[in-house]
């Protein structure tokens, strides 16, 4: 059996990027300009590779700005990108559409060192994001033995991967963060545990994380990071 790679992109910069707005399926407008270019560089770079090394499969997450980057992705490859509603970001309730200042001030705490408590009432808490993302990866894992795939998603899509890869606790969001820059690419890869036994079986390695090579000439200034987006 071939080695299994999945590929994870974050979406270019979107407006609730750019405002602060915490951007669920309320407060999602969408990419901006400046986001759209950022996903056509990217696309152009994977599209250059897929003759050599073709994408099986493209994934998105249901929330717009993700929606858009993907469709973008998928034009350049030819492959139409199928929506995966438990890959979505971490939802946020009634904070959906507010600004991420108000919401966090409201909150009168750390967000990162309460992996139980949602951000606004009717929220999801992060060992929930983190278990049901997880899940969803492992589905598409399975479902893609010896194949390479690419998510289109979020930095809490990059937050979940280490998560589920490395098989790390919940609570590591407070002592750990994982950079993700719009339109970057993470890429896992599945790898021999021995070199020397190859039929001891795979296990995943990281090859690279936060790639944004394809923004070397881009655009002004690196994109902001907010946490949910």
């Amino acid at each position: 059996m071939s080695a299994a790679e999945v590929l994870i992109a974050r979406h270019g910069e979107a407006h609730c990027n750019r405002d602060g707005i915490i951007g669920g399926h309320k407060g999602c407008r969408g990419l901006t300009d400046r986001g759209r270019r950022q996903v056509e560089r990217l696309a152009r770079r994977l599209s250059q590779q897929h003759p050599e090394r073709p994408i099986h499969a493209v994934y998105t997450t249901p929330l717009r700005r993700a929606q858009e980057s993907a469709a973008i992705v998928g034009a350049f490859l030819g492959i139409d990108p199928e929506v995966v509603p438990d890959l979505t970001e971490q939802e946020y309730g009634t904070g959906d559409g507010r600004t991420w200042a108000e919401v966090v001030a409201e909150y009168g705490g750390i967000p990162a060192l309460d992996a139980d408590r949602p951000l606004a009432p009717g929220g999801e808490t992060w060992r929930e994001y983190i278990h049901r993302s997880g899940l969803a990866l492992g589905r598409l894992v399975a479902r893609h033995e010896g194949e390479r795939v690419l998510v289109v998603g979020h930095g809490e899509t990059v937050d979940s991967a280490f998560h589920y890869f490395f098989a790390l606790p919940s609570t590591s969001r407070a002592t750990v963060a994982v950079a993700a820059h719009h339109s970057s690419l993470t890429t896992w890869e599945q790898q021999p545990v021995s070199w020397t036994r190859p039929n001891a079986g795979w296990r995943w390695t990281l090859m690279s994380q936060n790639d944004t090579r394809h923004l070397v000439v881009d655009l002004d200034e690196p994109s902001p990071i907010y946490a949910g987006t």
